[in-house]
């Protein structure tokens, strides 16, 4: 929409401010600071006080025949009420000076070249959007006259200008008699344009995502054939674990924490704690950490101390906390289990020795609480060596056994399945039965 105006009044008040301002910028006005006044007001009444003046009175209004019934804004013609009126605006420029004829041809002068130099005004301030053209009418010395015999005040020195286009603003039409509304129809949805929500205010603990590496069977024909009981996922020493969750960046979650399924001792394990240069463990991520649990099982030191081993096998809580208060996040369930130790970089065949018995070796073992399987056949835990017997020496971590005499078929593989305290280990050495 064109710009437009709701008062001439602010226009004659931009001329004026605009033939001020090049008096005051004039060399003679630098020269002498003389007083005058730039006036809308009609040339009669500003010569009352005897000042030297520049009369700029708006003496006739006309409508524009070229933006008449033009529409705006739109495609299609509008009705009145919706565009601003076009005008063209007639000025009479007087000046006087009632004893120095000089200073009454040098404030013309000024004028004149003013709008000269500057036809066209453009203008963009808060208060004021507007452009338009000032030109000089070239109206003849008898129609000057028969001007001034209509004002009844004696001719001076004179011209007229026309400011066009002009655009008043239109009043806006009343606001249509609505009946009362006698029903209401309400909807909701999501707010598209609310902020985000606000973050948790204490950290939480999602998921665990534990990063464990075992061996596949030897033969592709097998590959089917890993067994672990229902359940597990168990984290080995050595292992790392990936913890997602919210918050974790905040003093209340900078710190880690491991307890017994149960509940009671509470265990700072905060050094295990991996910063990497990803995403996953950066430092000051509010979304995930890594832990990395020391290749070593060692025993459960008292409630409050820092673990320097990974804990024996069996089922525990994780939790993030502060050091300083007593705040602690919900806990998410973490199995430990053992892991067999030992094999070689290529398959990880277990052979026996010239009498038919199987060693290995395996970590974080429990005495009286770890068991030996081959595939789904559960080996005896003796003293001594037999058919189908294991011993198992916790302390050195060395596990013997001999093959049973039934339930295996030649020439398969069977998984070598170590279980400490309903924990099992990865999967890790397999034998070819003879």
């Amino acid at each position: 929409m064109a710009w437009s105006v709701q008062d001439l009044a602010e226009i004659t008040h931009l001329l004026i401010s605009q033939l001020s301002d090049a008096i005051k910028a004039s060399p003679r006005y630098v020269a002498n600071n003389f007083q005058f006044e730039v006036s809308g007001l009609m040339p009669e009444v500003s010569r009352s006080d005897g000042t030297n003046v520049l009369s700029l009175y708006l003496l006739h209004v006309s409508r524009d025949p070229y933006w008449r019934n033009t529409p705006v804004q739109g495609q299609r013609a509008q009705l009145n009420t919706s565009q601003p009126l076009s005008l063209n605006l007639s000025y009479l420029l007087t000046s006087y000076s009632e004893k120095n004829w000089h200073m009454e041809q040098y404030l013309m002068s000024v004028a004149l070249q003013y709008f000269h130099s500057n036809p066209i005004n453009i203008i963009n301030t808060p208060a004021l959007k507007a452009e338009f053209t000032v030109t000089v009418e070239a109206d003849s010395i008898e129609e000057m006259s028969r001007l001034w015999q209509a004002i009844t005040s004696p001719i001076r020195l004179s011209s007229m200008f026309r400011v066009a286009v002009v655009f008043l603003t239109p009043d806006a039409p009343p606001p249509e008699q609505m009946r009362t509304p006698v029903e209401v129809s309400v909807s909701v949805s999501a707010d598209l344009n609310a902020p985000d929500p606000v973050p948790e205010p204490e950290p939480k603990l999602f998921q665990l995502a534990p990063q464990i590496a075992f061996s596949a069977p030897p033969s592709a024909s097998d590959a089917t054939e890993v067994t672990a009981l229902p359940g597990q996922s168990a984290i080995a020493a050595g292992d790392s674990v990936l913890i997602l969750g919210s918050g974790m960046d905040k003093p209340d979650g900078a710190a880690v924490y491991l307890s017994p399924s149960g509940g009671g001792s509470e265990w700072p394990i905060t050094s295990w704690r991996v910063y990497g240069t990803s995403a996953s463990g950066t430092a000051g991520n509010a979304d995930e950490l890594v832990l990395r649990f020391p290749p070593t099982y060692g025993a459960m030191p008292a409630s409050g101390t820092a673990l320097t081993d990974t804990p024996p096998p069996g089922t525990y809580s994780i939790k993030v906390g502060n050091t300083t208060t007593a705040y602690r996040s919900n806990a998410l369930a973490l199995s430990i289990a053992p892991i067999e130790t030992g094999i070689g970089p290529t398959q990880p065949i277990l052979t026996p020795n010239a009498a038919g018995v199987y060693a290995l070796t395996a970590s974080g073992l429990i005495a009286g609480e770890t068991q030996v399987w081959l595939n789904q056949i559960q080996l005896t835990v003796a003293a001594t060596l037999a058919p189908g017997a294991v011993t198992v020496n916790a302390s050195t971590g060395v596990i013997e056994f001999e093959l049973p005499t039934t339930g295996l078929t030649s020439g398969e593989y069977a998984q070598v399945r170590v279980i400490t305290n309903a924990i099992e280990a990865p999967p890790g050495w397999w034998l070819r039965v003879p």
